[in-house]
C-alpha cells in the first residue's frame, strides 16, 4: 500500500543554515586578545578598529557576520561578564590595518599582510 510522507523545506532550510553558522564559527579563530600582542593600543582604538572593519565588509558586499561575531565571556576574576569578539583571519588582519597606533610588532604584522 502507498503512503504519503510529508515533506517540509524549512527543515532542509534549517540544517543548511546550521551547517553553514557552523562553518563560519570554525573559521572564527582569534579574538580580541589576539590583538594584545601590538602593545600600547588603548581599548577605545581597538574598539574603532572593529567599527571600521565591519563597515569595509558592509561596503564590499561582504556579509560581516561570517567574519566576526560579538561571544560573551565570564571573567571569575572580577565575577563579571565581558564582550569579546571571535574574528577570521580576514577580520583580524582588517583589524590590525585599521589600528590607529603603529610600531614595531604592527609593521612586521603589516608586512607580513602585504607579502601574502
Amino acid at each position: 500500500m502507498d503512503t504519503l510522507s510529508l515533506y517540509s523545506s524549512t527543515k532542509v532550510q534549517l540544517s543548511v543554515s546550521e551547517f553553514e553558522d557552523a562553518f563560519y564559527n570554525t573559521k572564527r579563530r582569534y579574538s580580541l586578545r589576539h590583538l594584545v600582542f601590538s602593545g600600547d593600543v588603548s581599548q577605545e582604538n581597538i574598539m574603532v578598529a572593529l567599527q571600521k572593519s565591519i563597515q569595509i565588509c558592509n561596503l564590499a558586499g561582504i556579509n560581516s557576520k561570517h567574519h566576526f561575531k560579538k561571544i560573551y565571556v565570564y571573567d571569575a576574576a572580577v565575577n563579571a561578564i565581558c564582550v569579546d569578539w571571535r574574528m577570521s583571519k580576514n577580520g583580524v588582519n582588517l583589524m590590525a590595518m585599521q589600528l590607529p597606533s603603529l610600531n614595531e610588532k604592527i609593521a612586521r604584522w603589516l608586512w607580513e599582510l602585504a607579502d601574502l
